[in-house]
């Protein structure tokens, strides 16, 4: 099989293997128009984040970069904006199209309400998608994908198969001039010591430590203890017994390649290899910074199940798990459960995975794709007044 792979390039010079057109809603009273319209155009995805109104200071810091980067993932050709008001919708707007990306905006209050709103945005969107229609595929190099790891629903078969099977193909996307972003920092609490020791330099090693120990400090300051909390129920019965073992299991999808960086919620990496983004664990919510992230594709590897992909960023759903790949069939991309049942080797897993990266990334839907699977979630940092 060809390990080539093609996209689209863009105005600012990135590579997107798909070519959506984002109909972005400013807050979360636009939501419904912008779902409407997503409906209505194939091809148009909707961004619809909880929230959005009554942020401050760094809550509205985050929304909107991870707002504008969502708008500006290399998988986006142009976007619709739409907002209550015109002024929330301009300042996302006009950030997005700084990077050569065609935008069009609209406000509900100014523009005559959500149903002329709607119409108006279908209207726009089908013109965007026609241009978009007129881009061809062109091969693009290994160097300008960039890979997001993620894991959810956790048990003891992630850590020995689709955990270590997914680091397997985020070492060969690295190997390939690749970027690969893991996150979910407090899935990292009990083996922190073995990222830390992967850093390519002491200022790294010392992000890593630290955003880890906020993670504690702050549970323990709301009344938390993340040891005792950790693992998850589902986690426990999957057959996890302690946080540290679910580290240990949860740090293999992330490549065995030196940590060249740690970046923040939804911020775009610089540096080309593994880097970690420090981002909750929760999926929705970590799906939805790895897209502001700028990855193209997330290979999401699921022992008891998770069905949630994320609109504009496909989701590979990867399970080793027997019982689940027979029980969640419609919701899995990739059955690795051969590992266990039939011994197959981790290495000729790596390679069913790998394919089907290679499939995606040439415009295979994943199963959240074609059931429409999607939500988006901006994490809070402060409390709402």
């Amino acid at each position: 099989m060809s390990q080539e792979l093609s996209g689209y390039r863009r105005k600012d010079g990135k590579f997107g293997i798909r070519n959506y057109v984002a109909i972005i809603s400013a807050m979360d009273n636009s939501n419904p128009t912008a779902r409407r319209v997503a409906s209505m155009v194939r091809g148009a995805q909707a961004v619809c984040p909880t929230f959005g109104r009554a942020s401050m200071g760094p809550d509205l810091n985050q929304h909107l970069r991870t707002v504008v980067n969502t708008g500006t993932n290399p998988n986006v050709y142009g976007a619709v904006v739409i907002s209550l008001f015109r002024s929330s919708a301009d300042e996302i707007s006009q950030a997005i199209a700084k990077t050569g990306r065609p935008v069009e905006t609209y406000a509900i209050e100014e523009d005559g309400g959500t149903a002329n709103v709607a119409n108006l945005g279908v209207r726009g969107a089908l013109q965007l998608m026609g241009d978009a229609g007129r881009q061809r595929r062109e091969p693009m190099p290994w160097s300008e994908l960039v890979l997001g790891v993620e894991c959810g629903g956790s048990d003891g078969s992630s850590g020995i198969v689709s955990n270590p099977v997914a680091g397997m193909v985020a070492d060969m996307v690295v190997d390939r001039g690749g970027t690969v972003i893991m996150s979910e920092t407090v899935e990292v609490l009990g083996a922190e010591h073995l990222m830390a020791a992967r850093a390519k330099d002491p200022a790294t090693k010392q992000k890593i430590l630290d955003a880890v120990n906020f993670c504690v400090t702050y549970a323990k300051e709301v009344g938390v203890d993340l040891l005792g909390a950790n693992p998850a129920p589902d986690n426990i019965k999957g057959g996890l017994s302690t946080i540290e073992e679910k580290a240990l299991g949860a740090i293999k999808k992330g490549s065995s390649r030196p940590l060249m960086e740690v970046i923040g919620y939804g911020c775009r990496p610089t540096k080309k290899g593994f880097v970690f983004m420090d981002a909750p664990a929760p999926g929705v919510e970590n799906m939805t910074a790895l897209a502001a992230g700028g990855t193209q594709v997330i290979i999401f590897s699921t022992g008891k199940g998770n069905p949630s992909g994320h609109p504009i960023a496909p989701t590979i759903k990867v399970s080793g798990n027997p019982f689940t790949v027979e029980l969640l069939q419609d919701n899995l991309d990739v059955d690795l459960s051969a590992v266990i049942t039939k011994g197959m080797s981790l290495a000729d897993a790596a390679k069913i995975l790998e394919h089907e990266l290679i499939d995606v990334c040439w415009g295979k839907p994943t199963k959240a794709d074609l059931l429409g699977e999607f939500e988006v979630a901006i994490s809070r940092l402060c409390r709402t007044v």
